[in-house]
């Protein structure tokens, strides 16, 4: 701490709550645990804005090349897009309404169960493991998808871009992905306090 000029400095040791029988081995494992959910979040939201990049990217392309062929394989690539955008994030929800008709997705499932992992301070349930290791398989089948487009769908659609004299799309981030990403984190936890009620009553739902 530093006042009127002069500086003094004191050891600070982070203790658990004495109150509880909870070992440090069951908070290291709950730290993981978080630590791992928070990373599959982030991959979810981050497949979501690489997906719309390529699909905003597609659109221009289609819309600056006017060609019949160049149209519909554009409209293909985003329609498969769009299909694997659907099962990590729903799109659809634009209201606080709107979950009561469209399902949260796997971005919000997963970002429910850190809620659920952090709720208290202890070892994560086996449940929690379960759960992470479902929703987990269910989001790697989609990132699988999404490469197999990437390698084999996008080459073909740019050799259609390049023969009208357009720039290939690029398969990257969009220059404010750290941005649009916090953007997303933080629209994904106001999502997630209006939906987290209804996940801690009715469970995950697979």
């Amino acid at each position: 701490m530093t006042a009127g000029g002069a500086t003094q400095t004191r050891p600070l040791v982070i203790q658990k709550d004495p109150r509880t029988n909870v070992t440090d081995a069951d908070l290291q494992a709950q730290y993981t645990l978080a630590t791992q959910i928070r990373d599959k979040t982030t991959a979810a939201n981050e497949a979501v804005l690489r997906i719309r990049h390529l699909k905003a990217q597609a659109k221009d392309r289609a819309e600056k090349g006017k060609n019949q062929k160049l149209t519909a394989a554009a409209e293909a690539f985003q329609t498969a897009l769009t299909a694997i955008e659907g099962e990590i994030y729903q799109y659809r929800n634009q209201s606080n309404q709107d979950p009561l008709n469209y399902p949260i997705k796997l971005n919000n499932k997963i970002a429910a169960l850190q809620g659920i992992v952090e709720s208290a301070d202890g070892k994560p349930t086996a449940q929690s493991y379960d759960v992470f290791k479902e929703l987990s398989a269910r989001l790697d089948a989609q990132f699988a998808k999404l490469a197999a487009a990437v390698k084999t769908d996008l080459p073909a659609l740019n050799k259609l871009v390049t023969s009208r004299k357009l720039t290939p799309i690029k398969d990257e981030v969009p220059p404010a992905a750290a941005g649009a990403s916090q953007t997303s984190q933080d629209d994904e936890d106001e999502e997630e306090e209006e939906t987290e009620h209804r996940v801690w009553e009715q469970g995950l739902t697979f």
